[in-house]
């Protein structure tokens, strides 16, 4: 209801870089910071009835469902039985996706980092949604790129290595993203792409969103069917308590 001189990945964007088109002035890196990952007025909190399709360990389940977003940095995937019973929970806690069956009360770990990847937070696609973030944190540097095509590459890094970058087009006032990544040294461990944006909307939220974990190989796609509302943020936190009764179960992941 998720990180900066990237390798293969952003060498190839790197080559395809064109130069700057001068009818087009290009913002500063921190204009472009607060139009990407900036805050999104209005959009505190989003409730949605969602399509979702979860691939994981070779199979595929496609369930109805009720997302919610928190401008807090929640966010939680409730997945539905036809009879509109709970089935499942997904939501981020620590560094890791959760399924929870509360019918069951048994939890199981989708997708964890390696230990020097903590820094990567799966959370940080609902910031991406919500564009709860106010500014980049100490230390890091910002890049922005033209790209053939009309689209642009900004890229966030912390020293020497490479944490996110996002290809986007400009859309107004506001820039849009199209495919988030987040890295861990060379490698990309999380990616979200974002598409199919509501229009005629005081703040922007995209209707379909696929969130890819790839060192876990779990995919997980939304699609917004109907948006409840724009009611005001959550005074309670959005994830389920696990206490020491709950079981836990394995799923043969990378520790």
């Amino acid at each position: 209801m998720a990180v900066p001189i990237l390798a293969a990945a952003l060498a190839v964007a790197g080559c395809a870089s064109s130069q700057r088109q001068p009818s087009q002035p290009a913002p500063t890196p921190a204009e472009v910071y607060r139009s990407l990952l900036g805050r999104n007025p209005g959009l505190n909190s989003v409730r949605a009835v969602v399509e979702a399709r979860i691939s994981f360990g070779g199979r595929d389940v496609s369930l109805p469902g009720v997302l919610m977003l928190d401008a807090f940095g929640g966010f939680r995937l409730d997945l539905l039985d036809p009879l509109d019973r709970p089935l499942a929970i997904l939501f981020v806690e620590n560094g890791r996706i959760v399924q929870y069956r509360p019918s069951l009360r048994l939890a199981a770990s989708l997708g964890v980092f390696p230990a020097d990847c903590r820094g990567v937070d799966p959370a940080d696609w609902v910031a991406a949604i919500t564009a709860s973030s106010s500014g980049p944190v100490a230390g890091e540097q910002l890049a922005d790129h033209w790209l053939l095509g009309g689209e642009r590459s900004f890229q966030r890094s912390r020293g020497s290595a490479a944490h996110q970058s996002v290809r986007y087009r400009g859309a107004g006032d506001m820039a849009r993203p199209r495919l988030i990544s987040w890295y861990c040294g060379e490698d990309t461990v999380l990616q979200l792409r974002l598409s199919e944006w509501v229009q005629n909307a005081a703040w922007q939220l995209p209707s379909l969103v696929e969130i890819d974990y790839l060192k876990v190989g779990l995919t997980v796609r939304i699609e917004l069917r109907e948006i409840e509302g724009n009611p005001p943020p959550t005074s309670q936190p959005l994830l389920p308590r696990l206490g020491a009764d709950i079981g836990w179960i394995s799923w043969n992941l990378p520790q």
